[in-house]
């Protein structure tokens, strides 16, 4: 599988690809203004050496040309004056070719003697001469009057000069000359090599700038980085003890609604088996003594006064203490479902105050476990008898329904009402020991009353050990 340079520059870090970027844009910036630079310096030298010769050839062809009429063809006289200007004398080794042209593109003279009278179309050049601009360019000799000087195989200078009048008031024709442009071409390569030089000292120093500020800024985000990856470890740690502290809580919960109920039974084991067996005895034995006394003629009235009450508050006590241990007690919750568990509390309040309760019970929560359904049926325990003390008249309403993976069980009546706030303050243990089993469960609990308008409890339960968690 091939990998494609964008890969690769993903690969690297923020800061690297930064210094790779910033290299590209400094050489590509670099190559920009050196490449500008050298063609300013190749320009300016161009015009220094066209002007510096222009002026010389121009003060030495004007004094030569004095007598010259505007559209003539230089005479002989002059033409030989010229030759041993141009071709005989010493300038030859500077001026390779010089050519004479009147404004109608004729060649008036020329170092070429075969060029004297040719006409060729004006080149831009010479119409800017004509006009009176001096005009310098190193030539590509691709003119149609370049053949002889395309021969000499050397890249020349060509400069055009307009020649004028004595009064200076009238051009009367433009001097063309070549220039060997070898020094010149020296000079420029020299200046251009400096330009280079001092380009990429310049362009190398802004990167070595922005690369310390580039590796200070990265070794701060490093720095901060390594800070942040610390502190996260540290969270993660936390999070981790936190989610430990939670399992052992939940296990805690579940243990104590468990130990709590084996707790009850064992309380309500120890009311039957000690006080209600004592009280059993002594009403047998209350039986004996009162067939005995009622035979007896000391005292009758208090005996037929005292004794039935006697016997009433014994049989009330045994009735009181059998009623709370079957209250205590919850036998046989581990064979039935979370729905049943909810009609069983709903049955026996029912069986026990004689209030009809209207029920919607959801068949769906089947399996759920033991502190679960231990933890429903004390609440709706609870809630209707808190029902019964408060709205005796009215019809409470269960709904228990399964969503998520969670039961919610809703109890409702139509009574009284209260404030929450006020109960939670005055001490009251119902609706506390409620809200615990719910919170140790990892459920949650809420209490919707008002003064006159009735009372709403809905507690919301995990179906599982694993969501207690988080719930």
């Amino acid at each position: 599988m091939l990998i494609t340079p964008k890969q690769i520059f993903g690969l690297l870090s923020f800061s690297r690809q930064f210094m790779l970027a910033i290299i590209v844009v400094l050489l590509v910036g670099m190559f920009i203004i050196g490449s500008w630079m050298g063609q300013q310096i190749e320009t300016s030298a161009v015009n220094r050496a066209a002007a510096i010769s222009a002026v010389y050839i121009e003060s030495l062809s004007a004094a030569q040309l004095q007598n010259w009429k505007k559209g003539e063809i230089v005479s002989d006289g002059m033409r030989a004056v010229f030759d041993r200007i141009f071709i005989e004398g010493p300038i030859h080794q500077e001026v390779l070719r010089f050519k004479l042209w009147d404004a109608s593109g004729r060649i008036d003279y020329s170092t070429d003697h075969a060029q004297i009278g040719l006409r060729y179309p004006l080149k831009k050049r010479l119409e800017a001469a004509f006009s009176g601009t001096v005009q310098a360019k190193i030539s590509d000799l691709e003119e149609n009057d370049n053949e002889t000087e395309y021969s000499l195989g050397l890249q020349l200078l060509q400069i055009n000069v307009p020649i004028y009048t004595l009064a200076h008031d009238e051009i009367i024709g433009v001097a063309e000359f070549y220039l060997s442009v070898n020094n010149l071409k020296q000079e420029i390569h020299a200046a251009q090599q400096r330009s280079w030089v001092l380009v990429g000292f310049t362009t190398l120093a802004i990167y070595l700038l922005l690369f310390s500020l580039v590796r200070r800024a990265n070794n701060t985000i490093l720095g901060q980085e390594r800070d942040l990856f610390r502190q996260l470890e540290q969270l993660r740690a936390a999070l981790d003890e936190n989610s430990q502290m939670r399992e052992q809580l939940r296990k805690a919960g579940v243990s104590t609604t468990t130990l709590n109920e084996e707790f009850l039974l064992r309380i309500a084991a120890d009311l039957h088996d000690g006080p209600a067996q004592t009280i059993a005895f002594a009403l047998m034995r209350f039986d004996e003594l009162a067939s005995t006394c009622h035979s007896c003629s000391s005292s009758p009235n208090i005996i037929e006064q005292d004794l039935p009450s006697f016997k009433h508050a014994l049989q009330s006590s045994l009735s009181d203490i059998r009623r709370i241990s079957s209250g205590l007690t919850l036998p046989g919750m581990e064979e039935l479902s979370l729905a049943d568990t909810a009609r069983r509390a709903i049955r026996d309040f029912e069986r026990l105050s004689g209030q009809t309760v209207r029920a919607e019970i959801d068949n769906a929560p089947d399996k759920a476990p033991l502190s679960v359904k231990i933890t429903v049926y004390r609440l709706l325990q609870e809630s209707l008898n808190n029902c019964r003390r408060h709205a005796p008249e009215d019809t409470p309403y269960v709904q228990m329904q399964q969503t998520n993976g969670q039961v919610l069980l809703t109890i409702t009546d139509h009574g009284t009402g209260f404030d929450p706030h006020s109960v939670a303050a005055s001490g009251r243990l119902g609706l506390a020991f409620m809200r615990e089993r719910v919170r140790l469960l990892g459920g949650i609990f809420e209490i919707d009353s008002t003064l006159g308008r009735g009372t709403s409890i809905r507690a919301r339960l995990p179906l599982s050990t694993d969501e207690m968690l988080y719930v």
